[in-house]
């Protein structure tokens, strides 16, 4: 009989956060604590998990930008120090998961159990496939990795926290708060990508997908927190949309772009994000259809009528709108009155879309509170 777990994994994944938080917590009773050790966590969390985000998801996985080969592999360098496998196992998996999502074949789907979705997928017994990846082992730095990972991932992980410990006269303090407490947070903030984003949340685009929309997730995960957005939309460099969105990896793409060391940016246009809403508050009420009392169900069904015929010819007139946009910029924008133009033209239409949308809303939370519209 095939074991169910990889009893290694297992022991591995349960010493580190033992020793993470049990073992910092006694050191730091035993021995205090200075202020380098926080400072070293701190720091470390959020190197490794900006190269989680910016490199191996958006950048490897999702291929949402192109970067400077120096980039590159500093973002390849800072992943290793999260301590999640190599950047080719990393994307194989990942890439399955949005094109499997929630089948069998996904690899950590939520269908299977919040625990499964977080951890449990990591520490089962099964080969270790690598597919659909052929692209990235076209990549010398992502092999280069692949063939040293080991050596890379235990240095900046472990090796390289407890030197800057030792720096300040405390290797073991280093060891202990820059390694294994980092290492610990750094794994569960990731995989609560994968279970927490899978059941708690909203889904504004895609109803029906597990995958969902929590706010406050993006502060432990540097901006991963809008799941039902990046499963509509996985190949965005953004997954907070709005520009108060706490998402730095987004940041950081934008900011580098700045001085031509990200390029090729690839985002979903505004009228796209818009229509795929009306979508999902369309599904979201088709779901609701069979509360409406049948006497008005013909009532609701018109007024979706009209909100879809106007939606799309809101879209139609908006998607041209940029068409013609698009040519002007590369033009140069010597006409800088039909620039003016077209920017309050955009700007009305996303009135008017925004508009639909509060209407097709009212409708839907008329359905769920019971109190029907009437005509």
């Amino acid at each position: 009989m095939n074991k169910k777990y990889n009893w290694s994994m297992v022991l591995v994944l349960t010493l580190i956060p033992i020793i993470g938080i049990f073992g910092t917590l006694a050191y730091s009773y035993l021995n205090g604590v200075v202020w380098h050790e926080p400072i070293v966590m701190l720091t470390g969390w959020w190197i490794a998990g900006m190269g989680i985000t910016f490199g191996y998801h958006r950048l490897f996985a999702h291929r949402s930008f192109k970067v400077h080969p120096a980039i590159q592999f500093i973002a390849m360098l800072c992943g290793s120090a999260a301590l999640q496998n190599t950047i080719l196992k990393w994307c194989s998996d990942h890439r399955t998961h949005h094109n499997k999502l929630d089948t069998k074949e996904d690899p950590y789907s939520i269908t299977k159990g919040f625990f499964h979705a977080h951890i449990g997928w990591v520490v089962e017994a099964r080969p270790a496939e690598i597919k659909g990846v052929h692209d990235l082992e076209k990549n010398s730095i992502v092999m280069f990795q692949y063939k040293y990972y080991w050596p890379i991932a235990i240095g900046l992980s472990f090796i390289l926290p407890m030197a800057i410990g030792a720096y300040y006269g405390r290797p073991l303090g280093g060891l202990l708060w820059g390694g294994f407490l980092r290492v610990t947070l750094v794994h569960h903030f990731t995989f609560f990508i994968n279970s927490l984003c899978h059941f708690i949340g909203k889904r504004p685009f895609e109803p029906e997908s597990t995958a969902r929309d929590a706010w406050w997730v993006a502060y432990f995960t540097f901006g991963e927190g809008f799941h039902n957005f990046h499963h509509k939309f996985q190949w965005d460099y953004r997954n907070g949309i709005r520009w108060y969105d706490f998402d730095p990896g987004k940041w950081a793409i934008k900011f580098l772009s700045w001085f031509g060391l990200t390029t090729e940016l690839r985002k979903v246009e505004e009228y796209q994000i818009l229509k795929a809403r009306f979508q999902g508050l369309k599904e979201s009420m088709q779901l609701q259809y069979h509360k409406i009392p049948n006497r008005i169900e013909s009532t609701y069904r018109q007024k979706i009528q009209n909100a879809q015929e106007q939606s799309k010819k809101i879209y139609n007139t908006w998607h041209e709108l940029e068409k013609e946009f698009t040519l002007m910029k590369l033009d140069g924008f010597k006409d800088k009155f039909r620039k003016a133009v077209l920017k309050q033209k955009r700007k009305m239409l996303r009135l008017e879309y925004a508009s639909v949308l509060n209407s097709l809303t009212v409708l839907l939370l008329s359905i769920k509170s019971g109190n029907y519209i009437q005509g």
